[in-house]
């Protein structure tokens, strides 16, 4: 089963009696706060230790063909064809010494950590096997990667599983492609898309670099893919939905099942897109591929917004503008601000931009030892599914009650330091993705 599926990095473009109503977050009234609180000294990190995380040495790709009974087996006329936006297939011709091959299956996954899929196959008169996979079952877009590998089994009940076969991507070869690779990261871009938009990517991915290694421990088990489609339309071709039953499109869509970030060029904004939602999105795969979000969503959604070079807006001022002239409520009560939430200024995006400004004074006043401690410890599970747990998380890497954490962000952020109080509601059981099933959030590309 897919794993979770993540927003891009901006919100929600409204239907209105199909008219794209699209609300530029740049346009609304930027209020400049005339008070503002400089950071504070910087303060040790405590509690959990700073070794960098280590990637896990093994890959699953590497385990080896396995056998059962007695038989000798032969594999020859191997292939895999890309049936574009309609699926894909494998084809094989497996023998073996003990009788003929009665039953055959492939497994395959698009990175080696992610969840495996399986088809089942069938053998024909010639002994050629056959497995098919529809893509009606499950939307999956152009070139990701497609590893697998063979199970089969004779008539005498001798089985043959291959090792996996690697390099396969699932091909659209119904129109004009560019693929480019670089030490952080594979790209495909659309025809309509230039070179530029290659060469910004590797860019922004290369001086992001040392931010990932620092901040995450090390760089993601597997090179993630930035698939950057200029027709909206060559878009829908996979992802079949123009307009979600909350009246939004989507424009972007991130999982780790895929290990990659897929983004429709919506607004004519390459720096947008390049330096700012190709970054954000892949800090996402970070987040999955270590702990698997567990964290608060407004923590998912500002610690990914911390990575982008290039901002929609500007974040800190935004929240220190609300600081100003209204207040902004309290970050680490219940769960916390819920992504995108309007806030008082009704501009969306709320806890994302909250979220963004804790992660600025964190890594300001503990460096970026005290994220990769939070990184560490969510890794280790201690979150699960309670804001108290990460905010003991909190507290043990700060040396920090949470009321202490809370005011000190506020100060900084030129807010009263005491946060309005909540008014109690009933407990929900939740995290951030609700659950493990894949949903998909609307996204943009833009504001």
């Amino acid at each position: 089963m897919p794993s979770n599926q993540l927003p891009t990095r901006f919100g929600l473009i409204a239907i209105t009696l199909s008219v794209v109503l699209v609300t530029i977050m740049l346009s609304t009234v930027g209020l400049q706060a005339t008070a503002q609180s400089g950071p504070t000294s910087t303060a040790t990190p405590s509690g959990a230790g700073t070794t960098a995380l280590i990637a896990d040495d093994t890959n699953p790709y590497d385990e080896p063909a396995e056998y059962s009974g007695d038989a000798e087996w032969t594999l020859t006329d191997l292939t895999f064809q890309s049936n574009y936006p309609n699926g894909f297939e494998f084809h094989a011709k497996p023998t073996s010494s003990k009788g003929p091959v009665v039953s055959a299956s492939v497994q395959w996954s698009h990175n080696p950590h992610a969840d495996r899929a399986r088809t089942i196959g069938e053998v024909d008169a010639n002994g050629l096997a056959t497995a098919i996979w529809d893509a009606t079952s499950n939307r999956v877009p152009p070139w990701v990667a497609v590893n697998y590998r063979w199970s089969f089994t004779d008539s005498a009940g001798n089985s043959y599983q291959t090792e996996w076969i690697v390099g396969a991507e699932y091909e659209d070869n119904t129109r004009q492609w560019t693929r480019a690779e670089s030490e952080d990261i594979i790209v495909f871009i659309e025809d309509g898309l230039t070179q530029e938009v290659i060469d910004m990517t590797f860019d922004a991915m290369e001086e992001r670099r040392p931010d990932f290694i620092a901040l995450f421990g090390r760089q993601l088990a597997y090179k993630p893919r930035a698939i950057l489609f200029f027709d909206y339309d060559t878009f829908l071709e996979w992802r079949g939905v123009t307009v979600n039953t909350n009246n939004t499109i989507l424009a972007g869509q991130t999982t780790d099942y895929w290990g990659a970030t897929v983004q429709a060029f919506l607004f004519g904004d390459l720096e947008e897109m390049t330096f700012g939602t190709v970054p954000h999105e892949i800090a996402h795969l970070y987040q999955a591929d270590l702990y698997d979000f567990r964290a608060p969503g407004w923590w998912i959604e500002g610690n990914a917004t911390y990575f982008e070079i290039s901002k929609g807006y500007d974040y800190e001022q935004r929240v220190r503008d609300l600081a100003f002239f209204y207040d902004i409520p309290p970050l680490l009560q219940g769960l916390g601000p819920v992504p995108n939430d309007l806030g008082p200024d009704e501009r969306g995006r709320l806890g994302y931009d909250m979220g963004y400004t804790f992660n600025e004074w964190l890594i300001d006043n503990y460096g970026p030892e005290a994220h990769l401690q939070i990184v560490q410890l969510l890794e280790e599970g201690v979150y699960r599914n309670e804001s108290d747990e990460f905010n003991v998380i909190l507290e043990q890497v700060t040396g920090l009650s949470i009321a202490e954490i809370e005011r000190r962000w506020r100060t900084w952020l030129g807010a009263s330091p005491e946060a309005p109080t909540l008014i109690p509601t009933p407990t929900i059981e939740m995290r951030f993705p609700p659950t493990v099933t894949p949903f998909i959030f609307p996204t943009a590309a833009s504001q």
